[in-house]
């Protein structure tokens, strides 16, 4: 079985997925299985596959589901009996704390390539295995993410990043709870009351933006560097499991768009990855999927373990250890302190130069603006309110950010206004001096105050 086989096949899934696309997927497959006979078993699998295909072109069926399922579990059987090959970029310890979870039945080979490896006869050496595979996943951390994709392996089923299948898979790093597992873990125990009516989602700008004491009926489900993906699963997770949810706030930086948490190698964002492994095992936060032809999807069904259920974590349930934390953050919070002026100005600039770097991952802003346009239309359809808000900066801040992503953020945001999405840039707003921040480019206490009282101003429900 050749891989441009398997490959097709699974370009075959994606086809039918796209509404615009599905029509024409029955003739075209049909014509490249009888072209393919030698690829195909007497299995009864294979079997349910032709006899969908022959319903749907006799006309004996409407709607491509079961053929879709056919096609499906026929490729997940035709890459399971050849046996796929695992490519892993990055360190050896986390592949190998990857790979006791791995179910080897399914491996036909793994091979490892470290970070590290500058000898460019073994990394071609590399690229040529993975060319000459039948069924070829790379793997990949975020120390071997420039290495994976230094050269393209379009016949690849799969490009994966390591903290992406961990959190498809609901395993956390540990099972010890840390500080930012038990911060998070109360705010989402909270949304479990029926009064609740809004949800704040977003990084260290809302976490430090919308203390819990100056509102009533809201939720502050923020932490540090909490990215896109990230809301996109709680967003999905908090519309199925709390519908008495009605609004949701989105509080994001210039650079958000841009911005991918599971894909950083900074040493305190990994610590928050830490954490959001935990909250998403233990309380299992991805909610469940029907099947798609992502090669995520296909690896975990094929390697990892199954069913998958989460994982309890250690002393997340421990009310007294959650209230001493929680009480020190309040201390945090409630801080009104502000830098002397020429400190300021050095941060905020310093902070805003630092920022602009990430207008370069063009990757992720291709896969992140999608994201938030699944986010608004399901956030519509389901009749909720939703508010994109651009918190206030330091003048000094917003002045040393790159033009471009700049302009991005607030053209992108402002096109998804509508009758159930508000876009609010506070960013310039002339209300906030230097002492509203902490520091050069977050809130402190008082000028939290002030925010949320110029939102509620505007009608935003908090």
């Amino acid at each position: 079985m050749q891989n441009d086989f398997l490959k097709q096949l699974q370009h075959f899934l994606r086809d039918i997925e796209k509404a615009e696309q599905a029509a024409q997927v029955p003739q075209r497959l049909a014509d490249y299985l009888f072209s393919n006979q030698a690829c195909l078993d007497e299995s009864n699998i294979t079997l349910d596959l032709i006899n969908a295909l022959s319903d749907w072109l006799e006309g004996k069926q409407q709607n491509l589901n079961q053929l879709y399922l056919s096609l499906y579990l026929f490729w997940l059987s035709a890459l399971a009996r050849n046996g796929i090959d695992i490519f892993y970029f990055g360190e050896l310890n986390k592949l190998q704390m990857l790979g006791s979870r791995f179910r080897d039945s399914a491996i036909n080979n793994l091979y490892y390539l470290s970070y590290e490896e500058t000898n460019q006869q073994e990394i071609t050496a590399f690229h040529n295995k993975i060319a000459a595979s039948t069924a070829p996943f790379i793997l990949y951390d975020p120390q071997g993410l420039k290495l994976a994709f230094a050269v393209e392996h379009p016949q690849a089923i799969g490009c994966i990043s390591l903290y992406d299948l961990l959190i498809d898979n609901f395993i956390p790093l540990s099972t010890t709870a840390t500080q930012y597992t038990h911060l998070l873990a109360q705010q989402y125990a909270a949304l479990a009351n029926p009064n609740v009516r809004t949800v704040i989602i977003g990084n260290s700008y809302s976490f430090y933006g919308f203390p819990d004491a100056l509102f009533e009926h809201s939720i502050n489900l923020s932490t540090h560097s909490l990215g896109l993906k990230q809301a996109q699963q709680l967003t999905a997770h908090i519309i199925e499991r709390y519908p008495h949810v009605q609004n949701f706030v989105y509080c994001l930086g210039f650079f958000d768009l841009y911005s991918d948490l599971l894909k950083t190698k900074d040493d305190f964002n990994q610590q928050i990855i830490h954490a959001w492994s935990q909250l998403n095992s233990h309380y299992r936060i991805k909610p469940e999927e029907g099947i798609t032809a992502d090669g995520m999807q296909a690896f975990s069904r094929l390697v990892m373990p199954t069913p998958v259920q989460g994982q309890a974590i250690n002393g997340l349930e421990d009310n007294n250890a959650r209230a001493q934390i929680c009480e020190s953050a309040r201390l945090v919070f409630a801080r009104s302190d502000s830098l002397p002026a020429m400190q300021q100005k050095e941060e905020a600039q310093k902070r805003g130069s630092s920022h602009s770097k990430s207008v370069k991952h063009q990757t992720t802003l291709a896969e992140n603006k999608p994201r938030v346009a699944e986010m608004s239309v399901q956030l519509a359809t389901k009749g909720k309110k939703v508010i994109w808000l651009t918190p206030s900066f330091p003048s000094d801040y917003v002045d040393n950010l790159d033009a471009e992503m700049k302009q991005t953020h607030r053209q992108y945001f402002a096109d998804l206004e509508g009758a159930h999405s508000r876009f609010i840039d506070l960013s310039e707003h002339p209300a906030f001096a230097r002492e509203d921040f902490r520091d050069g480019d977050h809130l402190n206490y008082l000028g939290a105050g002030k925010m949320i009282g110029i939102l509620r101003a505007l009608g935003v429900a908090l």
